[in-house]
């Protein structure tokens, strides 16, 4: 019991170490769905970990659900940016940004704590700080897409392994969603559900905001991985920030 709590202690600090780390190297910690929803304590990482000694209770999103979510996020995103454009906030002439993100996060129901690796923050304009930090903090869990798999990181217990990157560069604004799936097969045969599921949601679609988002975006895999990416040329954005969008 004793070396359960050492390890549980281990953990919880190297878990502060890394959020720190990020801290102290100018990056944005971002914490999964599950923190956004309810007050971030250190108490509640100690509480969740102990659960780690257990069988795994993972709760998943339908997949649904997660092309929704996906969608509205995306949505949500752009929404900011034309509110910071009307505001003299946001130059959709010059602004650039890219933001990327590696993360594991252990398959129990609730849990709050994981690793987080801030591979890229770049931005010209620190007024769009908040909204590329607060689109983070809702692409971190890779929206239920990737498969629970064993990580030596974590001792043997099971993660999902996601990574993102979104930038608006000089062609375009572009979102990817990458996920790691069990095996290049089972990658390759998780394409179609995710666009049967995408094709149901894209057919009730009216409104010109987010069907543009949906008509420019795809799914791939490559070996064990899947992908979900937008892709929006940066002239069509000018139709789509404009205050009678909709």
């Amino acid at each position: 019991m004793n070396n359960r709590k050492n390890n549980n202690s281990i953990f919880f600090l190297t878990t502060l170490g890394v959020y720190l780390g990020l801290v102290l190297v100018g990056a944005a910690p971002v914490l999964g769905h599950a923190a956004m929803t309810r007050n971030f304590e250190i108490i509640d990482e100690i509480e969740v970990k102990d659960d780690l000694d257990k069988k795994p209770d993972d709760e998943r999103s339908s997949l649904s659900d997660s092309i929704q979510v996906y969608f509205q996020d995306v949505e949500y995103f752009l929404a900011g940016l034309q509110n910071l454009r009307q505001s003299g906030k946001f130059d959709l002439e010059a602004d650039t940004f890219e933001v990327a993100q590696s993360t594991l996060l252990p398959c129990i129901a609730g849990n709050r704590v994981g690793s987080y690796t801030a591979d890229k923050f770049s931005l010209g304009n620190e007024l769009l700080r908040p909204s590329l930090e607060s689109f983070s903090k809702r692409l971190t869990d890779g929206y239920s897409l990737a498969d629970c798999l064993p990580s030596e990181r974590f001792s043997g217990q099971e993660v999902t392994d996601t990574r993102f990157n979104f930038k608006l560069d000089r062609s375009a604004f572009s979102v990817e969603v990458a996920v790691k799936k069990r095996s290049p097969h089972t990658a390759s045969q998780f394409l179609s559900p995710l666009t049967q599921a995408f094709q149901a949601y894209n057919a009730k679609e009216k409104e010109l905001v987010r069907a543009k988002i949906l008509e420019n975006t795809s799914f791939k895999s490559e070996n064990d991985q899947v992908f979900v990416v937008t892709r929006l040329p940066r002239a069509g954005l000018v139709p789509l920030l404009s205050e009678n969008a909709k």
